[in-house]
């Protein structure tokens, strides 16, 4: 994801935004993992599918306004 400037917000109001991968398929985040002991990150998607935050540097995200 391409952002400008700093960003810095709580890691839950990522919960209901909307992802749109390169291909133009739209996801809504349903969670966010942390896996303490590999320092990993994951988003688990409205389909229940899981990706890592570092495989979704390309995508777009669309704030929804507020976490669900």
């Amino acid at each position: 994801m391409k952002l400008s400037g700093s960003q810095s917000f709580d890691i839950n109001w990522l919960k209901g935004q909307l992802l749109i991968n390169e291909n133009g398929a739209e996801f809504f985040i349903k969670d966010i993992q942390v896996d303490v002991a590999n320092h990993e990150i994951y988003i688990q998607l409205d389909n229940e599918s899981c990706v890592s935050w570092d495989s979704i540097k390309n995508w777009s995200i669309q704030f929804q306004g507020g976490k669900n």
